[in-house]
Order: C-alpha cells, then sequence, then structure tokens
C-alpha cells in the first residue's frame, strides 16, 4: 500500500515538474524576439507576397501603440496632403497629446522636402533636429531609415518617410520587438541626435574656416561615438533567436558607415560580404542602385569580385537593380560585365507608369535585401555603391534561418519573373530614367542629379 501511495504521490511530482518545464518553455518562446517582414507594394503592379505586411499598417500598429517615447531616424519627409502618410503623421501628433515623447531626425541635404511637415511636428510638439552628416564625414548622408518605440521595438528598411514609399515604390524593411534591437538602434540614434545637436552654422565662413568647421565636426561626432558604448550588441557572433511567422531564426544587426560606428557592432558591408562568401548554391538580391565608383569615390569593387567569385564557385547568382541605376556609359559597362560573369544573371527593371499619370521620383524597385541557400538573408537601407558603405549612416538585419529566405524568394520571385524586369541587354545604350519632369523622355545627366542629392537639398529620392 506504502509503495503504491509513494509511486503516485511520484508520479504527481513528475506530472507537475514537466508542466512546470513546459510553462518555462512556454514562456521563453513567448518572450522572444519577434520579426515581420514588411513590404510597400506599388499600386498597378501585381506584386506583393502574402508573407509580408504592409507598411503603414505596421507603421501606425507601432505608433498608435507607443505610450512612453518614440523616435524617428529618417532620410526626409515627404508629405501629399490626403495621401497614405498623412495618417501616420496624424497618428505622431496624436502620440504627442497623449504624452508621448517624439524626437524627429532628418537629413540636412533634403530639408526642401522635409521643412514643412518637420516644422508641423515641432509646432504639434515633437523634438525634431537635422544632421549634416557630409559635415562629418566627407560625402555622405544620413540614409538610414528607421523608428524606436517605447524602447521595445524597431522598424527599419528602405521605405522613406514619403507617401511614395507606401503607394508607388517597392520597398522591403522589418518590424522587430526586441528590447536588445531597440537599445542598439537607440545607440544610433543617440549617435547622430547628439552629433545634430552640437553641430555649427557655418554659412558666414570663408573657405579655410569652412574646411576647419568640418575638421572640428568630424572631430566632435567621432568623440560622440566613442562616448556612446554599447553593451551586448546583437551581432554575427552573439545573435538574438526570434520568430518569423511563428517560425524560428536567429538575427544580428549592421550598422554603417565603416570606422564611424559604435565599438562592438557589425558593419553593413562586413555583413553582406559574409552572406554572398559563405553562399554555396544560390544567391539571389535587389536593390535599387548598383556602383563601382560614385560621387568621386575612386573606384571600388568588393562587392562586384564577390559575386563574381561566388559565380565562379558555382553559386547561381540573380540579381535585379532598378533603371535608374542605368544610364551613365562607365557603371552601365561594369552591370554589363558582371552580367556576363559566369553563373550571374542580372535583370534591370522598370516600373510602367501609374494609371493617374506621371510621378516625379516614384514607381521604382528601391528595395534593397540579399538572399542565400535558403537560409540566410540580409535587409538593408543601403544601395550597393562605396560611398554608402563608407561615408553614409545606414543600417541592415541579417535573418539566419529558412523562414526569411521564404519569404524573401518569395518576393524575389514576383519581381524576377514578372513583367517589368528584363535580362541585362549587352547591345542596348541604356538612357538616363526620367525621374523629375513629366515633359521629359530622359534626364541628360543621371550622374548630376544622383550627385546633387549628396551635395546640396533637393528633391532627389535614394
Amino acid at each position: 500500500m506504502k509503495l503504491r501511495f509513494f509511486i503516485a504521490i511520484s508520479a504527481f511530482l513528475l506530472a507537475a515538474n514537466g508542466l512546470l518545464f513546459a510553462a518555462e518553455g512556454e514562456k521563453k518562446v513567448s518572450s522572444s524576439a519577434v520579426l515581420k517582414i514588411v513590404e510597400s507594394v506599388p499600386e498597378e503592379t501585381g506584386y506583393g507576397s502574402a508573407l509580408t505586411e504592409r507598411p503603414q499598417k505596421v507603421w501606425l500598429d507601432m505608433i498608435n501603440s507607443a505610450k512612453e517615447t518614440l523616435d524617428f531616424e529618417q532620410y526626409y519627409i515627404a508629405e501629399q496632403p490626403g495621401e497614405v502618410l498623412t495618417p501616420v503623421l496624424e497618428a505622431i501628433k496624436t502620440a504627442i497629446g497623449r504624452g508621448v515623447k517624439v524626437r524627429f531626425l532628418v537629413g540636412s541635404n533634403m530639408m526642401r522636402e522635409s521643412g514643412k511637415p518637420l516644422a508641423e511636428l515641432r509646432k504639434a510638439g515633437a523634438e525634431t533636429a537635422v544632421i549634416n552628416f557630409g559635415k562629418a564625414f566627407k560625402g555622405g548622408v544620413q540614409h538610414t531609415k528607421f523608428f524606436i518605440a517605447d524602447g521595445k521595438e524597431v522598424y527599419v528598411g528602405s521605405q522613406n518617410f514619403d507617401w511614395r514609399s507606401l503607394k508607388h515604390i517597392h520597398e522591403i524593411g522589418v518590424r522587430i520587438n526586441s528590447r536588445r534591437a531597440a537599445k542598439d538602434f537607440g545607440i544610433i540614434f543617440e549617435d547622430d541626435w547628439q552629433i545634430a545637436m552640437q553641430d555649427t552654422d557655418d554659412k558666414n565662413l570663408s573657405k579655410e574656416e569652412k574646411s576647419k568647421a568640418k575638421e572640428e565636426a568630424k572631430a566632435r561626432a567621432l568623440k560622440i561615438i566613442e562616448g556612446i558604448k554599447t553593451s551586448n550588441p546583437i551581432t554575427s557572433k552573439k545573435p538574438e533567436t526570434a520568430l518569423l511567422n511563428g517560425k524560428k531564426v536567429k538575427y544580428s544587426l549592421a550598422f554603417g558607415p565603416i570606422g564611424f560606428i559604435n565599438k562592438g557592432f557589425d558593419t553593413e558591408l562586413s555583413a553582406m560580404l559574409k552572406i554572398i562568401n559563405g553562399a554555396k548554391k544560390t544567391l539571389s538580391g535587389q536593390v535599387m542602385t548598383y556602383h563601382l565608383d560614385e560621387y568621386g569615390s575612386g573606384r571600388w569593387e568588393e562587392l562586384d569580385k564577390a559575386f563574381r567569385a561566388a559565380g565562379a564557385r558555382g553559386v547561381k547568382v540573380n540579381l535585379v537593380f532598378a533603371d535608374w541605376t542605368m544610364g551613365k556609359a562607365k557603371s552601365d559597362a561594369d552591370i554589363k560585365s558582371l552580367a556576363k560573369a559566369k553563373n550571374i544573371s542580372v535583370k534591370i527593371a522598370s516600373l510602367k507608369e501609374h494609371s493617374s499619370g506621371f510621378i516625379p521620383f516614384a514607381r521604382v524597385q528601391h528595395s534593397k535585401y540579399l538572399t542565400a541557400d535558403g537560409n540566410r538573408s540580409y535587409i538593408s537601407t543601403s544601395n550597393w555603391g562605396p560611398t554608402y558603405f563608407t561615408t553614409s549612416r545606414g543600417a541592415g538585419i541579417v535573418i539566419y534561418g529558412a523562414e526569411g529566405s521564404r519569404v524573401l524568394n518569395d518576393v524575389f520571385k514576383k519581381i524576377w519573373n514578372g513583367p517589368f524586369a528584363e535580362l541585362v541587354d549587352q547591345d542596348k545604350e541604356y538612357k538616363p530614367v526620367n525621374r523629375k519632369e513629366p515633359s521629359l523622355k530622359t534626364v541628360s545627366d543621371n550622374n548630376a542629379e544622383q550627385k546633387a542629392d549628396v551635395k546640396k537639398p533637393q528633391t532627389e529620392k535614394n
């Protein structure tokens, strides 16, 4: 009798213990980071994966759920009253009204676009700042696009804070629900917020004084970056476990430019090269512009050599570039040369004009992502050219696991097999795309417009 009683009690305790471990296991899963890949689907294209979410819905959910803080670091703001960005800007103002502290940082070279909406946010109670990234880091721009909600989740991706990025441009981003990720992005935000706050006005300085002011700006920026320490950052050596569409993955973060990020962070370039150099079977990617030489950077072939080496060792490489990258003989020759390399296929994507008519700086493939072997993926804010990795602020996320690749491959197949992407024509003389004027057939100097985007305020979008 006693033996039976002992066995019964033991069985009960084992069962209870099992339930406890199960509960702890469930708790671990529920407390993991959560990722969601988000896709902007341009109207009248037939694009759009069922595995992705849409940015306006995601942005509104994050902003409307915020209770304490919202920190935005954006290339620029471009609103068309009554269009899809308007509810997002109104949601930010509403958040301010309920006591959420909002800070909004934009790049100085796009103030022609950002000036009015930024002033309206400031009037509503937001703290605002403008960073002249090129002053501290010669030739660069504040090109990253992210925001942080309540120090617990982040949105990062190719989408600019532009109504066209939500409605007329193909984009890819990620919502990251993770306090660790929010902390890492928060460090980058604090770097740039302080750099902006400590900037000086050099409008009335002489050429020599301006040169000295730039040296001082760089020194101040480096001091700020060196003074803000990382703590257990999410890197390739220490990735964080997360759920993506209910599937377990890991991910790490990467930032740029090289030499101007906090100690302990991975760089964007190293993250991309690891994926390309580690590929064994397949590499698929999409980006707006691909250049080996831009804005006076000098010849830069790191990515190009990595893609060629992958093809040479038997990896099937499929790449899609936007038509905005074409139209200059030297860079077109580089792309045509890449397209002739072993096992490499390159397509150029050109979206059709919207039925409503010509829309300046829209109707383009602007996504920036790469996926390898069905188990590693990279989503970024940077185009594939030297200045984006060496002098401009950028950010990206590496996803390790089949689910990330499954989603991005589904997106990619629609682009690759769709009606708007065609293999590079080796005999074609590509003309620069008309981005700005509906009456123009082409733009006489595409590079001049791209260069203007980096050097002075105007309305170029990248």
